[in-house]
């Protein structure tokens, strides 16, 4: 198996390019590999993880308080007043989080 000099990913013996990330295995892709990232593909990686579960807990927030199912909505004074404003912290900033970590993989 073929690693990929820029994510990591395996690929095929005779690949000519990753299947994640499409980064070429030529002589030229071997020299720009010595290159060193600031934030990199590793971080960047982690940074998208982070932001999708920051995400789904948003997404369940929303579900499980807002009394979208078959179930009680949740209606203590305290949570709904937390809820106001850390559900859309949650869905809008795990969102631009997974963005940035996607564009920050190549940084």
């Amino acid at each position: 198996m073929k690693r990929c000099p820029y994510c990591g990913y395996s690929n095929y013996d005779g690949a000519e390019h990753c299947r994640k990330c499409e980064a070429s295995f030529s002589r030229q892709a071997a020299t720009l590999a010595t290159k060193t990232f600031r934030y990199g593909p590793d971080k960047a990686r982690t940074l998208r993880r982070r932001a999708l579960a920051l995400f789904v807990v948003g997404v369940l927030m929303k579900v499980y308080w807002g009394g979208h199912g078959p179930w009680q909505a949740v209606d203590n004074p305290t949570l709904v007043s937390m809820r106001g404003w850390l559900e859309p912290l949650l869905l809008v900033g795990g969102a631009l989080l997974y963005v940035a970590g996607w564009l920050l993989r190549w940084v």
